[in-house]
């Protein structure tokens, strides 16, 4: 959650320095919204009631983002969305839960606890019966205000956030520029560039 919100924050201020506008993000058009805050809600259903039904739920959940992103597959960035999604969904759905490297949590300063005891019943400790470890909790972000343990699939969806909110915040001069280059390769070949009397 920290590393897809300081990918965010990040994405902001390039955008910004780009010249871009947070306004302009409201212009994106983005079709089936609503599988969006459907699947947030399959999500968190699945989280309370845990078990097998977390596990479900994010299955699905991730179905219904999948559908969503394919929709809107020609925006940049949807497409690292989907993968990170789908590399979470298929690494939980083969372990029914998500698995977390102990190595990993140690670089982190992460304490483990709550997983060895059962209490967070969305992650376990990676062992030798793991499936796809490798896409599991394996990178320590070791971050001053609060250390995590993050998948490959967590960092593809911060990139991909990421690069939509700054491609989605445009820059005015650059397109401009990039209108006005259309124009003038548009003419006619030998024409004077002034206008004619």
């Amino acid at each position: 959650m920290l590393l897809a919100l300081a990918g965010l924050l990040a994405a902001v201020l390039v955008g910004l320095l780009r010249g871009g506008d947070l306004s302009r993000l409201g212009q994106l058009h983005l079709r089936s919204r609503r599988m969006v805050w459907a699947a947030l809600a399959t999500q968190f259903a699945g989280g309370i009631v845990g078990g097998p039904v977390y596990v479900v739920g994010l299955v699905l959940s991730a179905a219904l983002v999948a559908v969503f992103l394919s929709g809107n597959r020609g925006i940049r960035g949807t497409g690292l969305v989907a993968l990170g999604l789908v590399a979470n969904a298929l690494v939980v759905g083969l372990n029914g839960a998500m698995p977390v490297s102990v190595t990993a949590a140690a670089r982190a300063g992460v304490s483990t606890l709550d997983v060895l005891s059962g209490a967070d019943p969305r992650h376990e400790i990676a062992g030798d019966s793991t499936r796809l470890p490798w896409l599991g909790d394996v990178i320590a972000v070791p971050a001053p205000v609060r250390a995590e343990v993050v998948s490959p699939g967590d960092v593809l969806v911060a990139a991909g956030l990421a690069q939509l909110v700054v491609l989605g915040m445009g820059s005015r001069g650059r397109s401009q520029g990039r209108h006005g280059e259309g124009r003038l390769s548009r003419r006619t070949p030998g024409m004077p560039n002034g206008p004619q009397a």
